[in-house]
């Protein structure tokens, strides 16, 4: 199956665990990768590799 991407806004540090929860309940066990980078401050971008399904799209 094709993959692709999608990643959130930043979100601060104590928000990480509900920002992954919201992710894996949106791509389920489509999710083949998930890489979370600091950006400035304490906020932090996830970015979720997930394969296409037929009718879902970024």
């Amino acid at each position: 199956m094709p993959t692709a991407q999608h990643s959130t806004s930043p979100v601060p540090l104590y928000l990480l665990p509900q920002a992954l929860a919201e992710e894996i309940k949106k791509y389920g066990d489509t999710i083949a990768e998930i890489r979370v980078r600091r950006t400035i401050g304490h906020n932090y971008v996830l970015k979720v590799k997930h394969e296409k399904r037929g009718d879902r799209s970024d």
